[in-house]
């Protein structure tokens, strides 16, 4: 709320300033403008107590009070986690306009010849996601999805090329079903259990190898969410996340 009130009083000064102090401002605006979409990125926190046991940030049985709604209220998705970078498109009048991941805007429109590896990669995902008719209906506004493919952490979903997958594709596709039937006991020992051949069902869905899910993110009707990462149990080895408890948005879903 305060990085748009100074955004708007640096536009209002911004039409009555001089050449040197206009250049000045739309610098600051765009500064802004990045930290409010930055914000818009939800640092996504698990609902078991996490402890740093031999220099490891794990989960512990203690449920998160404020938390407690991933395992007790009604409707809650279990929604699959899967292994990319997240990335924001900003749609207006049925075309996408601005490009955002964590950290920068990216600028990959038009295409031009001395642009990076990611942002072909980038290019590649948001086409196969227009083909899929995956952004088919969206209104003006910002969406959300992950990019997953052969350039990112190591390819874990084994895709050939790279795939833009929104949020809401998720949910509405890769959610596990059980969850919200209270078909399995939510203890923590039962979902530890659970969570060591996890399949994914990204790759189910999309007819891709069978690989293990990175974990998984809840979703409440009331637009809560939390997450739940395989590598955040004390049996899980070998790739994951910084395991430090204060983990960067570049690094954290």
């Amino acid at each position: 709320m305060i990085c748009k009130t100074i955004y708007k009083i640096l536009f209002l000064q911004l039409q009555n300033s001089s050449t040197f102090f206009k250049a000045y401002l739309k610098n600051s605006l765009t500064f802004l403008q990045l930290l409010v979409m930055t914000k818009n990125f939800p640092k996504l926190h698990t609902p078991f107590v996490r402890e740093m046991i031999n220099n490891r940030y794990i989960v512990t049985p203690r449920i998160d009070p404020e938390y407690a709604w991933v395992f007790n209220d009604a409707g809650v998705q279990a929604v699959d986690k899967i292994d990319g970078t997240n990335i924001c498109l900003r749609i207006q009048n049925k075309k996408i306009i601005r490009i955002f991941n964590r950290t920068n805007e990216k600028f990959i429109f038009p295409p031009g010849i001395e642009q990076t590896r990611w942002d072909g990669a980038l290019m590649e995902g948001i086409a196969k996601a227009i083909q899929k008719e995956w952004l088919k209906g969206w209104a003006d506004g910002d969406y959300y999805g992950e990019l997953v493919g052969e350039t990112l952490n190591g390819n874990p979903h084994k895709l050939q090329g790279h795939l833009f997958a929104p949020f809401a594709y998720l949910k509405s596709k890769c959610h596990w079903r059980s969850w919200i039937k209270n078909q399995y006991p939510k203890d923590f020992q039962s979902i530890s259990e659970w969570f060591k051949d996890l399949p994914s069902l990204f790759n189910q869905k999309l007819k891709l190898p069978e690989v293990k899910a990175e974990g998984l993110v809840f979703y409440h009707p009331d637009g809560r969410m939390a997450k739940l990462r395989r590598d955040m149990f004390p049996w899980h080895k070998g790739r994951g996340h910084k395991n430090t408890k204060t983990l960067s948005f570049a690094s954290e879903h």
